[in-house]
């Protein structure tokens, strides 16, 4: 605990300074070639149910801290010339909880691995000459239209270890060593090359012992095999996005790819995560609908190749054919509750695995192989802001509710407070629920639901 202390002591130190001589705003040098911005945040959540057995994290009680992690972020932009700019994002943060819980409770490996980070998050050169745009470095590359769910939003994996699913996705994608580049065929239309030449890295999972944990997967649970680093195990895309008309959006992808998320195989050694090449074709839309005042987008993919798992096959992988999609519509509106704007959205997801084995197991439903070969999932959003009952500050409530039909679901009520331009403070609740059986999405952490405060001071 003394050498956090002086780890955030002296991280601190160096970020009031920024925020001292920019007066909460961007921080700008060498004639303003240079520009630096960033945050300082701290997240603690609690647990708020009693665990069940099998499903991990059993270790953290009702009403013990199983999160308390604090964050100081760094942007910098340097511009080389019109044509040119470098950019890095560094985040340092570390999880007291380890401590609170007790050090002996976890093993040297998942310590080293979940409680202190030191990564530059992003590094990449931006260069521009007329219609090409050429971003080379650790970046990472969005796709997608859709909340909650990726479709299209496939390129950069997820670190799902210290809060799941439950953050911003740009704060928990892994930035790869990439090259994109875009072409601008016409005013309206652009072409988009990404190559990710050497490096595969897969989906980070919480360790043993951990809240979030997986079992089975994460440190302490199956291996991860071993990919090499070559031009053999890199990934490749392309994309074409035009505007129809005044204002139609849509986009036509192929992306081919490891898949980031974990396949049991079964090896002359034993038991590790495999991540078998997967196909991604699929497409975008977005258009506002002006009688209607609201924007509709939508996502689809086709997959080729998708592992799933199958215990009667030698390797215990059947690679299956999947199609998803994803339809939202956003509204903003006017209720009784306030006389302001709020915010209203809504989302359907739906995955079909095509010509499905009778020993297949899909979807994470071990209970019944063969029998779920498809998904359907809701997704409901309301927010709405009050501006008048404090001075200089935002009161925002909102909530969150994601249903997976079969009978499982998470909602997230939320409160958020911004003063001025630079402090937001949070009060959420997550609320997991499960299917009687065990067999809908969010089953694996129904019984971890949290109550968490979230402040965030910005300097940009």
């Amino acid at each position: 605990m003394r050498k956090r202390a002086g780890q955030w002591f002296w991280m601190s130190l160096v970020a009031a300074m920024l925020i001292g001589s920019s007066s909460g705003y961007a921080y700008t040098l060498l004639d303003g070639s240079l520009e630096l911005k960033g945050y300082l945040r701290d997240i603690t959540a609690v647990r708020t149910e009693d665990p069940k057995q099998g499903l991990g994290g059993e270790q953290f009680k009702k009403g013990e801290v199983e999160l308390s992690k604090s964050f100081l972020q760094l942007e910098g932009t340097y511009t080389v010339s019109p044509d040119v700019k470098v950019y890095t994002r560094w985040r340092g943060s570390y999880d007291a909880s380890f401590d609170f819980k007790g050090l002996d409770n976890f093993s040297r490996a998942v310590i080293d691995d979940q409680r202190q980070e030191n990564e530059v998050r992003e590094l990449y050169v931006d260069v521009r000459k007329g219609p090409l745009f050429l971003r080379l470095g650790k970046q990472q590359v969005v796709w997608g239209e859709s909340d909650g769910l990726r479709l299209a939003d496939i390129i950069n994996p997820l670190d799902f270890r210290w809060h799941y699913f439950l953050e911003d996705w740009q704060d928990i994608r892994q930035g790869l060593p990439m090259v994109r580049a875009i072409y601008g065929v016409t005013p309206k239309t652009d072409l988009e090359f990404v190559w990710s030449p050497v490096t595969f890295k897969p989906s980070k999972w919480a360790g043993k012992g951990t809240y979030w944990e997986f079992p089975g997967a994460g440190i302490g649970g199956l291996p991860e095999k071993n990919y090499s680093t070559s031009v053999n195990n890199g990934s490749v895309g392309a994309k074409i996005k035009t505007t129809i008309g005044s204002g139609f959006d849509v986009s036509l992808y192929d992306y081919y790819h490891r898949n980031e998320n974990p396949s049991a195989e079964l090896t002359d050694a034993g038991l590790d995560f495999a991540h078998p090449y997967v196909n991604s074709i699929g497409g975008t839309f977005n258009t506002f609908v002006d009688p209607i005042k609201t924007v509709l987008r939508g996502e689809t993919v086709f997959n080729i190749n998708e592992p799933q798992t199958d215990f009667t096959k030698p390797d215990f992988i059947a690679k299956q054919n999947t199609i998803a999609f994803m339809l939202g519509a956003d509204r903003p509106t006017y209720l009784p509750i306030n006389s302001e704007s709020s915010m209203l959205s809504f989302q359907v997801f739906y995955k079909k695995v095509l010509n499905p084995e009778s020993t297949t197991v899909m979807f994470g439903d071990s209970a019944a192989p063969g029998q779920k070969s498809a998904q359907t999932m809701l997704s409901g959003f309301i927010t709405t802001s009050y501006v008048y009952l404090i001075p200089n500050a935002v009161l925002t409530p909102s909530i969150f509710v994601f249903y997976d039909t079969i009978g499982s679901g998470w909602a997230r009520p939320l409160l958020n407070l911004k003063y001025g331009d630079n402090l937001s403070v949070s009060l959420a609740y997550n609320k997991f629920w499960g299917h009687a059986d065990g067999r809908g999405y969010f089953d694996p952490f129904s019984d971890r639901s949290e109550a968490y405060i979230d402040v965030k001071y910005s300097f940009q």
